[in-house]
Protein backbone atom coordinates (compact mmCIF):
# COMPACT_ATOMS: atom_id res chain seq x y z
CA UNK A 1 0.00 0.00 0.00
CA UNK A 2 2.99 2.27 0.58
CA UNK A 3 4.76 1.29 -2.59
CA UNK A 4 1.22 2.34 -4.50
CA UNK A 5 1.00 5.33 -2.47
CA UNK A 6 4.59 6.60 -3.61
CA UNK A 7 4.44 6.21 -6.81
CA UNK A 8 0.88 7.87 -7.07
CA UNK A 9 2.28 10.68 -5.75
CA UNK A 10 5.76 10.76 -7.26
CA UNK A 11 3.97 10.76 -10.71
CA UNK A 12 1.73 13.42 -9.40
CA UNK A 13 4.67 15.94 -8.95
CA UNK A 14 6.38 15.11 -12.21
CA UNK A 15 3.63 15.43 -13.90
CA UNK A 16 3.10 18.39 -12.13
CA UNK A 17 6.07 19.90 -12.25
CA UNK A 18 6.29 18.99 -16.28
CA UNK A 19 3.03 21.09 -16.92
CA UNK A 20 3.35 24.83 -17.99
CA UNK A 21 0.97 27.68 -18.77
CA UNK A 22 -0.26 28.28 -22.30
CA UNK A 23 0.96 31.79 -21.43
CA UNK A 24 4.38 32.49 -21.65
CA UNK A 25 5.50 34.99 -18.97
CA UNK A 26 7.97 36.60 -21.11
CA UNK A 27 5.73 37.01 -24.42
CA UNK A 28 3.13 39.07 -21.93
CA UNK A 29 3.36 42.23 -22.90
CA UNK A 30 4.22 45.13 -20.04
CA UNK A 31 3.48 48.77 -19.75
CA UNK A 32 6.97 50.52 -21.67
CA UNK A 33 7.06 53.20 -18.95
CA UNK A 34 9.81 55.06 -20.15
CA UNK A 35 13.30 54.41 -17.94
CA UNK A 36 15.42 57.39 -18.55
CA UNK A 37 15.10 61.07 -16.88
CA UNK A 38 11.96 63.31 -17.11
CA UNK A 39 13.89 65.75 -19.61
CA UNK A 40 14.86 62.76 -21.63
CA UNK A 41 11.59 61.71 -21.48
CA UNK A 42 9.56 64.84 -22.55
CA UNK A 43 12.05 65.28 -25.45
CA UNK A 44 11.56 61.81 -26.85
CA UNK A 45 7.76 62.79 -26.59
CA UNK A 46 8.33 65.31 -28.64
CA UNK A 47 10.04 63.52 -31.12
CA UNK A 48 7.10 60.42 -31.12
CA UNK A 49 4.58 63.14 -31.16
CA UNK A 50 2.26 60.48 -28.92
CA UNK A 51 -0.24 61.81 -26.41
CA UNK A 52 1.60 61.95 -22.89
CA UNK A 53 0.25 59.52 -20.06
CA UNK A 54 2.06 60.69 -16.44
CA UNK A 55 1.22 58.08 -13.76
CA UNK A 56 1.99 59.15 -10.06
CA UNK A 57 2.57 56.58 -7.51
CA UNK A 58 4.20 56.02 -4.42
CA UNK A 59 5.30 52.71 -2.79
CA UNK A 60 3.15 52.78 0.56
CA UNK A 61 0.29 53.38 -1.48
CA UNK A 62 -2.24 50.72 -1.69
CA UNK A 63 -4.43 51.81 -4.27
CA UNK A 64 -1.17 52.51 -6.78
CA UNK A 65 -0.32 48.56 -6.20
CA UNK A 66 -3.63 47.15 -6.92
CA UNK A 67 -3.09 49.46 -10.23
CA UNK A 68 0.07 47.63 -10.91
CA UNK A 69 -0.91 44.48 -10.45
CA UNK A 70 -4.48 44.52 -11.46
CA UNK A 71 -5.02 47.06 -14.58
CA UNK A 72 -1.22 47.39 -15.75
CA UNK A 73 -0.64 43.77 -15.29
CA UNK A 74 -3.07 43.12 -18.07
CA UNK A 75 -1.78 42.15 -21.74
CA UNK A 76 -4.29 43.56 -23.44
CA UNK A 77 -4.45 46.97 -21.78
CA UNK A 78 -0.37 46.88 -21.85
CA UNK A 79 -0.52 46.36 -25.22
CA UNK A 80 -3.09 49.68 -25.83
CA UNK A 81 -1.06 51.82 -23.76
CA UNK A 82 2.03 51.14 -25.10
CA UNK A 83 0.75 51.30 -29.03
CA UNK A 84 -0.79 54.84 -28.28
CA UNK A 85 0.80 56.69 -25.47
CA UNK A 86 4.18 57.64 -24.58
CA UNK A 87 4.55 56.02 -20.83
CA UNK A 88 6.23 57.83 -17.15
CA UNK A 89 6.27 56.38 -13.97
CA UNK A 90 6.30 59.36 -11.21
CA UNK A 91 7.69 57.93 -8.44
CA UNK A 92 6.22 60.78 -5.62
CA UNK A 93 9.08 59.00 -2.94
CA UNK A 94 11.83 60.86 -4.94
CA UNK A 95 12.76 64.72 -5.15
CA UNK A 96 12.12 64.94 -8.91
CA UNK A 97 8.75 63.09 -8.43
CA UNK A 98 7.78 65.55 -6.07
CA UNK A 99 8.66 68.37 -8.10
CA UNK A 100 6.39 66.74 -10.99
CA UNK A 101 3.61 66.29 -9.06
CA UNK A 102 3.92 69.61 -7.64
CA UNK A 103 4.08 71.53 -11.38
CA UNK A 104 0.51 69.30 -11.82
CA UNK A 105 -0.71 69.76 -8.65
CA UNK A 106 -1.27 66.00 -7.60
CA UNK A 107 -2.37 66.00 -4.46
CA UNK A 108 -3.95 62.02 -4.32
CA UNK A 109 -2.24 59.07 -5.24
CA UNK A 110 -2.68 57.07 -7.92
CA UNK A 111 -3.39 59.57 -10.18
CA UNK A 112 -2.59 59.59 -14.18
CA UNK A 113 -2.65 62.83 -15.99
CA UNK A 114 -2.96 63.41 -19.66
CA UNK A 115 -1.06 65.78 -21.77
CA UNK A 116 -1.05 65.73 -25.76
CA UNK A 117 1.61 65.92 -27.89
CA UNK A 118 2.07 69.40 -27.46
CA UNK A 119 2.70 69.22 -23.90
CA UNK A 120 -0.77 70.60 -22.85
CA UNK A 121 -3.19 68.80 -20.21
CA UNK A 122 -6.18 67.12 -22.00
CA UNK A 123 -7.10 65.42 -18.35
CA UNK A 124 -6.65 63.66 -15.23
CA UNK A 125 -7.65 60.68 -13.63
CA UNK A 126 -7.39 59.93 -9.20
CA UNK A 127 -7.47 56.67 -8.11
CA UNK A 128 -7.55 52.69 -9.03
CA UNK A 129 -9.24 52.01 -12.14
CA UNK A 130 -10.11 48.79 -13.43
CA UNK A 131 -8.35 48.17 -17.50
CA UNK A 132 -11.51 48.15 -19.49
CA UNK A 133 -13.23 51.17 -17.95
CA UNK A 134 -9.63 52.92 -17.87
CA UNK A 135 -9.12 51.90 -21.01
CA UNK A 136 -12.69 54.08 -22.37
CA UNK A 137 -11.57 57.14 -20.49
CA UNK A 138 -8.19 57.60 -22.20
CA UNK A 139 -10.03 56.85 -25.50
CA UNK A 140 -12.27 60.02 -24.80
CA UNK A 141 -9.13 61.96 -23.89
CA UNK A 142 -7.34 61.50 -26.71
CA UNK A 143 -10.02 62.80 -28.90
CA UNK A 144 -10.17 65.72 -26.93
CA UNK A 145 -6.66 66.81 -28.52
CA UNK A 146 -5.63 70.26 -27.45
CA UNK A 147 -8.28 71.17 -25.19
CA UNK A 148 -7.40 72.33 -21.76
CA UNK A 149 -9.64 71.49 -18.57
CA UNK A 150 -10.04 73.25 -15.25
CA UNK A 151 -7.44 71.68 -12.47
CA UNK A 152 -5.33 73.25 -9.79
CA UNK A 153 -2.12 74.14 -10.62
CA UNK A 154 -1.84 72.46 -14.32
CA UNK A 155 0.44 74.03 -16.59
CA UNK A 156 1.54 73.08 -20.01
CA UNK A 157 5.01 70.93 -20.13
CA UNK A 158 7.76 73.24 -21.09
Amino acid sequence: MKLKTTLFLGLSLMILTSYTSSKDPLKVPKVAFFTGSYDNFLREAKKQKKPILLEFWASWCAPCRKMDNETFADPKFSAYLNQNFMLYKVNIDSFDGMEIADRFGVDAYPTMIMLDAKGKLISRYKGFFPPDYLTNELEKGKSQKGKRFATPKATAVN
